[in-house]
């Protein structure tokens, strides 16, 4: 994030929910992403549908934990077409998965999730997939117990770092250039 950016975030209010999931999402929102992890807090929840609807994107709601609210936010086609890759449903089936449908994947992931965060039992590291991280990332970071990777951004990279550098790149770039709109919005307006 440039220093300019930083400053126009510093006098926004970041409560807003279209910030939060600009600041969560933008990947996403851009298309160069799958999905995303949303977090707001839980009288957020009506409002993050209602925008979500509006833009071409699917919420599902994973969590609410104590007063927030966690949801995946994803490009449906792209993560269905993901999930259905024969190399990622063998993946899922090692952890139980139905992966015969897409419904049944995304329940089931939903379930190891809130097991994880209201029980503490054993934490989902296949959320990786859902988030749309290669899959040899997720491999790798289970089995190195997310050590020894490549570099690190918006997941730990154990394959391609060259590649998946520039791409991190490009999602800090897409998530300036929605925080500089958003901020010039909020400027026009006020």
């Amino acid at each position: 994030m440039s220093t300019e950016v930083f400053e126009m975030l510093c006098a926004m209010d970041r409560r807003k929910v279209e910030l939060q999931i600009v600041l969560q999402c933008a990947p996403t929102i851009a298309g160069l992403k799958t999905s995303n992890l949303l977090i707001v807090p839980k009288d957020q929840e009506d409002k993050v549908r209602l925008l979500l609807r509006h833009s071409g994107l699917m919420g599902y709601r994973l969590v609410y934990d104590r007063n927030r609210v966690i949801f995946l936010v994803f490009n449906r086609d792209k993560l269905i077409d993901y999930l259905s890759r024969q190399d990622v449903r063998e993946f899922l089936k090692g952890y139980g998965y139905r992966t015969d449908a897409f419904g049944y994947s995304l329940r089931n992931f939903q379930e190891r999730y809130d097991a994880y965060v209201h029980n503490r039992k054993d934490f989902p590291h296949e959320i990786g997939v859902f988030l749309g991280y290669p899959l040899c990332d997720v491999k790798g970071f289970i089995d190195n117990g997310g050590e020894d990777y490549k570099i690190s951004g918006y997941w730990k990279v154990y394959e391609n770092p060259d590649a998946t550098k520039k791409l991190f790149e490009k999602f800090d770039d897409i998530k300036d250039e929605m925080v500089r709109k958003i901020y010039s919005n909020q400027r026009v307006i006020a």
